[in-house]
């Protein structure tokens, strides 16, 4: 049996002296508490990103195929482009298409009891049932599309409605300026209401027939804003993008949803630079709280290891005895800490426990999403990190001198 191990298991085994033991209780809760906080940062800010961008794109899809037009606002009115059978068999039919959507974009005025609200009508055709934006709705329906003529419902936002003192059922009036002057309106019932805790969309959006929609910019029949697609895995939205680019007709552009609205995308990409700074705090504290606990250990036993020295014990068989100890201790922190953030992850996920500012961080409770090989990472390299770290104060146990430590003794 290897000699240096054997003793450090008699250690490990023995009962320590209340300030040893206390010194090791320290170490391995800091430990416990670093890979603890790091499991946990990883898993929120994953979670967060994720369910932010999931909400993005289930209004939006993962990428738009319209008109080109370089200077165009977000919240701007949509140019009418022709609808093409052809274009949309093609979308239909990619591997990683999921959903494809004609949609387009008008301002209006709606006004009930006196209240007034400018917003931005996005017109949908029946497949919108079929989409994800159905997961936003709170109360009441989406439209019903006829198969003739169009639908006069329309979805509000809980916040839309409640400053035109609506409710499901009730019916406002939908005004129209078209050709700059000419005002037309159209009564409009609301058939239900939708949250989606993104204040941009909430605020400004209600969602419509595409036809109510062609009527009133006088548009033909067949055109359209554009195509919201939905893919399979939103990582495939720029490549498609770009591929889609190099065979569309001039005057077309495809635009993942990332490039068109960057400012949502990146302020979840910051978030990246919270998960990287807190795993570097967190790994260094736990060095350091363990290089301070081995150093305390090898002081308390400089008899110890005065006496193996003298009776022929190798420098190097003298410092694993400590490794050996260290990363014991190293490996009960890091497996508490493991324990202790899947357990309170997991209750966050059952109960919903911690909860959020919607209106600021778009979500209502803090999201968890659990990637297993960052939590393996993080297990394995705080392991790692720690393991050799503790090389660093083994070369006190060289200069302990054997007849000082036992002359003393």
């Amino acid at each position: 049996m290897n000699l240096s191990y054997f003793i450090a298991r008699r250690i490990i085994g023995q009962r320590q002296l209340s300030f040893s033991a206390f010194i090791i209780r320290l170490a391995t809760g800091a430990t416990a508490l670093s890979v603890a906080t790091m499991i946990i940062t990883l898993s929120t800010v994953n979670g967060f990103q994720q369910e932010v961008a999931q909400k993005v794109y289930s209004y939006w899809g993962h990428l738009r195929v319209q008109p080109l037009e370089p200077y165009r606002a977000g919240l701007a009115e949509d140019e009418p482009m022709d609808r093409r059978p052809a274009l949309e068999a093609t979308l239909q039919q990619l591997p990683a298409v999921q959903h494809v959507q004609v949609y387009g974009a008008r301002s209006i005025v709606l006004r009930s009891q006196g209240q007034f609200e400018g917003v931005v009508l996005k017109g949908v055709d029946s497949s919108l049932g079929r989409s994800p934006f159905g997961r936003f709705v709170r109360q009441g329906r989406l439209p019903v599309f006829p198969d003739s003529g169009y639908s006069r419902e329309l979805l509000l936002s809980e916040s839309m409605a409640a400053t035109l003192q609506v409710s499901v059922g009730d019916t406002l009036t939908a005004l129209f300026l078209r050709n700059g002057e000419d005002v037309r309106m159209r009564q409009a019932t609301v058939c239900g209401l939708y949250k989606t805790g993104i204040a941009e969309y909430d605020a400004n959006f209600v969602v419509g027939d595409l036809r109510l929609l062609q009527r009133l910019n006088l548009w033909q029949p067949g055109q359209v804003g554009g195509y919201e697609v939905w893919l399979q895995q939103p990582k495939e939205a720029a490549p498609l993008a770009s591929r889609l680019n190099e065979q569309l007709p001039q005057g077309l552009v495809a635009m993942s949803t990332q490039e068109m609205y960057p400012n949502i995308f990146d302020w979840l990409g910051i978030q990246n630079q919270t998960k990287f700074i807190v795993i570097v705090v967190m790994l260094v504290v736990a060095a350091v709280n363990l290089i301070t606990c081995l150093l305390i250990l090898v002081m308390e036993r400089t008899r110890m290891v005065a006496t193996l020295a003298a009776m022929g014990m190798r420098p190097g068989e003298i410092s694993n005895v400590f490794w050996y100890y260290a990363a014991y201790i190293a490996g009960i922190g890091v497996g508490l800490g493991l324990l202790l953030a899947l357990a309170l992850l997991w209750l966050q996920q059952a109960t919903g426990l911690i909860r959020m500012d919607e209106s600021t961080y778009y979500v209502d409770r803090m999201p968890v999403h659990i990637i297993w090989w960052q939590v393996a990472a993080v297990v394995l390299g705080s392991l790692l990190l720690c393991t050799l770290a503790l090389r660093l104060p083994l070369g006190y146990v060289r200069r302990i001198s054997v007849i000082k430590a036992l002359r003393f003794e």
